[in-house]
C-alpha cells in the first residue's frame, strides 16, 4: 500500500489496483491492466504517486514469465479524470521490474530489474533516459533519490542483494544507445558501400559513354556537317 499528500490509501490484488479514500473510506479507484498478449495476466507489483497526486505510476507484471515474450510495464494515471486513465506507458523487456521511485520533483522515475538492472526514465514521457546494466550481481531491493533539487547533485541510489550500495547520476544519458546508434548508421554506410561496390564491379551500373548524346545537338552537327560539303 501506499499514501499520497491527499491521503489517499492504495491496496492491489492480482490484476487489479483499487484505490480508497481514507477519510471517507470510499474506493475512487479500480484499475486493471490487460496488456497486449492475448490471454496474458497482470499483476500490480509497485505503486506510487507523483509529487501533487494528480499522477499515479505502477510497475505491472505478467504473472507467468516467459523470457521470449513477456515485458513488464511502466504505466502512468492521470488520477485527475473519471475513471483514472493511461497517459503514458512503456514496456520493457528482460527480467521482471520490481522496485519504482519517483524523484522529489517529478522530473525522473526509476526501477529496476530482479537481475540488477536500473532503469532511469523521463517522467513526462515515460522516454528510457538511461540503462544501467549489470548495476548490481544480485537484485535490487531498494532505490532511493536524493532530495536535492540542484541539476548536479541530484542522484539515484541503489541497494543490492549483493551488499553494495551505488550512485547513479540521472542527468548522464545511456552511453549505449548513442553507441548503438553510431554502430547503426555505420553499418547503414557500409551497406551502401558493398552495395556500389557490387553494381560497379559487376558493370550493372551505367557509364558516362553508355548515355546518349543530346539529340538536339547531335543533330545540329549533322546539319553543319551538311552545309559544309
Amino acid at each position: 500500500a501506499v499514501v499520497s499528500t491527499q491521503s489517499t490509501g492504495t491496496a492491489t490484488r492480482g490484476s487489479e489496483c483499487f484505490v480508497w479514500d481514507v477519510e471517507t473510506g470510499m474506493q475512487k479507484a479500480q484499475l486493471k491492466f490487460s496488456g497486449t498478449v492475448p490471454n496474458a495476466k497482470y499483476r500490480y507489483r509497485n505503486i506510487r504517486y507523483g509529487k501533487t497526486g494528480d499522477t499515479f505510476y505502477s510497475v505491472i507484471v505478467p504473472v507467468a514469465w516467459s523470457n521470449k515474450t513477456s515485458s513488464s510495464h511502466l504505466v502512468k494515471y492521470d488520477t485527475t479524470t473519471t475513471p483514472w486513465s493511461i497517459t503514458r506507458e512503456n514496456a520493457v523487456r528482460g527480467e521482471p521490474l520490481s522496485e519504482l521511485v519517483i524523484s522529489s520533483d517529478e522530473t525522473f522515475v526509476a526501477t529496476s530489474s530482479s537481475n540488477g538492472h536500473v532503469y532511469i526514465f523521463d517522467s513526462h514521457s515515460l522516454g528510457l533516459r538511461r540503462r544501467i546494466f549489470e548495476a548490481h550481481g544480485l537484485f535490487v531491493t531498494a532505490l532511493c533519490f536524493t532530495s536535492s533539487h540542484a541539476d548536479d547533485q541530484l542522484k539515484l541510489l541503489s541497494v543490492s542483494a549483493d551488499r553494495e550500495c551505488k550512485v547513479h547520476n540521472p542527468h548522464v544519458a545511456d552511453p549505449i544507445r548513442f553507441l548503438k546508434a553510431a554502430l547503426s548508421l555505420l553499418l547503414f554506410i557500409g551497406v551502401i558501400y558493398l552495395i556500389f561496390w557490387f553494381l560497379s564491379s559487376s558493370d550493372l551500373l551505367p557509364h558516362i559513354d553508355d548515355f546518349d548524346t543530346d539529340p538536339i545537338a547531335e543533330d545540329h552537327h549533322k546539319h553543319s556537317h551538311h552545309n559544309e560539303l
